[in-house]
């Protein structure tokens, strides 16, 4: 009884499981987190624990509809949950191994011996049967080596899964930052326009102070060239206005031309103010983010592979067994001296292979670490990206406020210095001064409003996009 019980433990202690316990140490994450961010005094907590549909607080139903359709056609999506059922499939296989594999066979045989084996003379001899047979193989799972196969692919399964929603978070925050990009270059063409407009007007002042004599072709010549510097930054605005409507034909799987009506329509900007965010804490984005989930799930399948190379040092038992019968007559198949069976347990172990198993097993160690040392680095990369992406949207709604007090003196820089153009009292590149200040701070308010959403996008998305494991 003794004897049984020690092999017992032997047997523990030997197995993938236990091999990995006795090193688990080696290999636990070490990252220490923070209890909390440094600020995020600036957020106000939806009612929700959680950032799901972040993108309906910006309130644009075109929006809504781009990214409902992304999320159902874009191919890097459908890709990646192609591979969750691949690695469905390959988990399907390595559990087979749990079972006994099962053949029939059933034929006729004609065989001609050669007479002249035996001796040097003597007549062949030609057989005929009919035969049919079962056989079993089964290699029973003692020591734990379909086990260790089956860890590692079910580990691949919710890899892929977490693969799969980091994959929909960054399409997500693609399709909205490429539609905010896309109302960004629209306003701005439409200020370059607005601009070109009343600029051309100015232009007309300028020839009939000309033709009075109250100013010189100089006039005339800096009014058009203000003129033609604003028109010929159209045609660049349209280019890219249409590279946006490509972008989000391919991020929605699909065409320009099957893109959504709704996207045609010229809209405002959604305000970047008093965003409902679930900041949390540092700690909940180890079950927030995808791709820190992902990189916990590699160490699972790096611990099943460096389980299965070390299941390899151990033997392996098997059964195989077949029964059938043989007769000359296939109506004597199925009488009694006609049947016949094999059975056969083998106990199989490599003594030596050259040290292969030791250099797999090495191999396997040094993945795992590195599989460790990849999930700290994504931990600390995650809270990085948060706190950037809280000091960006910060930095960039301050610049808002302070641009718009740029954009408005600009403004009323335009009325007076035309003015006193008019009167007489200041030269007229005052007015040029003045115009081409106005188009510029007018375009960096536009950019800058579509940078703080942008800024709200990238903070969603570090903050784990409301997905949960």
């Amino acid at each position: 009884m003794r004897q049984h019980v020690i092999f017992a433990a032997l047997c523990l202690s030997l197995s993938p499981a236990g091999m990995i316990n006795a090193h688990a140490k080696s290999y636990v994450p070490d990252v220490t987190l923070s209890p909390s961010w440094n600020d995020d005094s600036i957020f106000h907590s939806s009612n929700s624990t959680d950032n799901s549909g972040w993108w309906k607080r910006f309130g644009d139903s075109v929006l809504d509809t781009l990214i409902a359709r992304g999320e159902r056609a874009n191919y890097d999506a459908t890709t990646a949950m192609r591979r969750i059922d691949i690695a469905r499939a390959e988990l399907l296989g390595a559990r087979s191994g749990y079972y006994p594999q099962i053949g029939i066979s059933a034929g006729w045989e004609r065989e001609r011996t050669s007479g002249r084996i035996a001796g040097r003379s003597g007549n062949a001899v030609t057989t005929d049967y009919f035969n049919a047979s079962a056989s079993v193989s089964w290699e029973i799972d003692l020591f734990g080596k379909v086990r260790a196969k089956a860890r590692e692919a079910k580990a691949n399964v919710n890899l892929s899964a977490a693969e799969y929603a980091g994959t929909m978070i960054a399409l997500d925050a693609q399709i909205a930052t490429t539609y905010i990009n896309l109302q960004v270059q629209r306003l701005q063409l439409a200020v370059s326009r607005e601009h070109a407009e009343s600029q051309w007007h100015i232009v007309d002042i300028a020839e009939t102070r000309h033709r009075t004599g109250l100013a010189s072709k100089l006039d005339v010549a800096q009014a058009r060239t203000l003129y033609y510097s604003t028109i010929s930054s159209i045609p660049v605005l349209e280019s890219d206005i249409e590279a946006s409507y490509n972008a989000l034909a391919v991020l929605l799987g699909t065409t320009v031309e099957n893109l959504p009506s709704e996207l045609t329509a010229s809209s405002d900007l959604p305000s970047a103010e008093n965003p409902l965010i679930y900041m949390g804490t540092p700690s909940d984005l180890l079950r927030r983010r995808p791709d820190i989930v992902a990189a916990e799930k590699s160490i699972d399948v790096a611990a099943a592979a460096l389980g299965i190379a070390k299941s390899e040092y151990l033997p392996s038992l098997a059964i195989t067994a077949s029964a059938g019968t043989m007769a000359h007559n296939i109506g004597d198949l199925f009488s009694g001296p006609s049947y016949g069976y094999s059975i056969m347990p083998t106990l199989s172990w490599t003594a030596f292979d050259g040290f292969a198993r030791k250099a797999a097993t090495a191999e396997a160690a040094m993945e795992l670490q590195n599989a460790v040392d990849s999930y700290n680095l994504t931990v600390i990369t995650a809270i990085e990206e948060v706190r950037n992406g809280v000091s960006a949207y910060k930095a960039d709604m301050e610049y808002i406020s302070r641009i718009e007090q740029v954009v408005e003196n600009s403004r009323e820089s335009v009325v007076l210095s035309l003015d006193q153009y008019k009167q007489g009292l200041c030269v007229f590149t005052n007015v040029v001064d003045a115009q081409l200040n106005y188009l510029t701070y007018q375009n960096t308010l536009v950019a800058a409003r579509g940078e703080a959403l942008n800024s709200l996008v990238t903070l969603y998305k570090a903050l784990g996009g409301g997905w949960y494991e």
